[in-house]
């Protein structure tokens, strides 16, 4: 008998506790009182492989299969990461009723944390040359010649690319993604080659924008800034290769003049949550570009309003990035993390409805219905 109960004691011991899990229930419920563009389409993907600037750039379009043109929307990943990134938040968009091209231009910016620098945790070189005019240049340089192939495919009358309305563009960028974002928006940084893209950008989402007090001051640096702009930041958005603080994701938006533009300041949220890092997408068919047929996933959806109902299948535990050194999960609760995905991916289709498709509705939502919604996961404040 005492054996018997020791063996039960030392059983109940070892076992670990349970993780805590995602209430989809309340995140659903919390989605659907949320912001809802009234259509979701299906989508699928093409992947191209395009030599620019002796860069092999794997480009990933996902779009919807409907008939129509639609709005073009330039997905710009963070370091570290591939063209695959943010995968959950571009097919939200692309279900809403836009082509979204998802661009990673440099390879050495994928593969950073396979660097020697990473290796050796020199997070500090890494931030210097990576923001480098030098660096930043070659990268809106491919940014550039990637929209001209798309130009020149688009005129003429490439099947694949029907749907891409060149006349209407927004860029989003997370991260490194951002900075580059927000130049096209009109940063000034000392020493950039690139004068401008070839098309007109109707606004920019920067998803965790950077800052540092090296180049001019911040009046200076975001004084030129006229177009709608996005900004996604929260009070504990850090990342071991940025040793810069939180509050300064905050200066773009502090120092921009006003009129359209709004800064989504979360409470809680990790680098990783603000980048959709980690979560899957199975939601697409994926065309590849070498092939004559395309395949159709097996959870692909059909077109219609479905209010809320992505956001009830979600199995993501709040992300990660695969060999980033950033800080992962942070105090927030799987169901919190979760929470605030949703708030990203709702804020950020809005926005693009209000501004890209000049929805009046969608605006009215972002001026007087989103904070009341949000509460307490964060503030969006607006000028």
């Amino acid at each position: 008998m005492g054996v018997a109960l020791s063996a039960i004691l030392i059983g109940g011991c070892s076992s670990s506790a349970k993780r805590p899990e995602i209430d989809h229930t309340k995140v659903k419920q919390f989605a659907t009182r949320g912001y809802d563009s009234g259509i979701e389409y299906a989508t699928s993907m093409i992947r191209l492989s395009l030599n620019i600037a002796d860069e092999c750039c794997r480009v990933n379009i996902v779009q919807p299969s409907r008939e129509g043109k639609y709005p073009l929307v330039i997905y710009l990943p963070g370091l570290g990461e591939s063209s695959d990134a943010g995968a959950e938040m571009r097919n939200a968009w692309a279900k809403s009723g836009y082509v979204v091209l998802s661009l990673q231009a440099l390879k050495d910016d994928e593969n950073i944390w396979s660097s020697e620098a990473a290796h050796n945790a020199d997070f500090e070189f890494i931030r210097h040359e990576r923001y480098s005019s030098e660096v930043v240049s070659e990268r809106l340089h491919i940014l550039t010649k990637v929209i001209e192939y798309l130009k020149q495919r688009v005129t003429s009358g490439d099947s694949s690319l029907q749907h891409m309305d060149l006349s209407r563009i927004a860029i989003i960028g997370f991260d490194i993604g951002a900075k580059s974002a927000m130049i096209v928006a009109g940063e000034e940084v000392p020493n950039i080659l690139v004068s401008g893209l070839p098309v007109p950008v109707g606004g920019v989402i920067a998803l965790s924008p950077y800052a540092d007090f090296s180049g001019s001051a911040f009046d200076v640096r975001y004084r030129n800034i006229n177009m709608p702009v996005l900004s996604i930041t929260s009070d504990t958005d850090t990342d071991t290769h940025v040793s810069v603080p939180p509050s300064l994701h905050q200066a773009p938006f502090q120092y921009m003049p006003p009129i359209n533009k709004y800064l989504l300041l979360l409470t809680g949220a990790t680098h990783s949550v603000i980048g959709d890092g980690g979560r899957a997408n199975s939601n697409i068919t994926e065309k590849d570009s070498n092939s004559q047929h395309t395949k159709p996933s097996s959870n692909s959806e059909g077109s219609g309003s479905g209010r809320g109902n992505r956001h009830g299948k979600r199995t993501s535990n709040g992300g990660s990035d695969s060999g980033s050194p950033s800080k992962q999960e942070g105090g927030s609760s799987p169901t919190q993390r979760a929470m605030m995905e949703v708030v990203i991916e709702q804020v950020t289709t809005a926005f693009l409805n209000a501004y890209i498709k000049s929805d009046q509705i969608s605006l009215a939502w972002l001026k007087n219905d989103a904070q009341p919604w949000i509460d307490k996961i964060g503030q969006l404040k607006e000028k």
